[in-house]
């Protein structure tokens, strides 16, 4: 497995739906994702990236997110691991 995943997730801005996006990785016992985070009046947008986890599972995660309460979309981008 050789890349990185992307999560963009436009949401309602909600602390507990922040916790929540961060508790599907660790329900899974993945490494923190590189997460940043803007908040616009009642908008919230969150970029989280790590290294690839398996063809099944990024999916799998993307629809959970997608899913969870106060989510508007989320997009996914696979990638090859950039080096610095």
């Amino acid at each position: 497995m050789n890349g990185t995943v992307r999560f963009r997730i436009r949401a309602r801005a909600r602390s507990g739906l922040l916790c929540r996006i961060v508790g599907l990785f660790a329900q899974l016992d993945l490494p923190a994702p590189a997460m940043q985070v803007s908040i616009s009046g009642s908008a919230m947008e969150i970029d989280a990236r790590l290294a690839h986890f398996g063809e099944g599972l990024v999916p799998v995660i993307a629809r959970k997110m997608a899913g969870l309460v106060g989510v508007e979309a989320v997009d996914l981008e696979i990638g090859q691991l950039e080096l610095a």
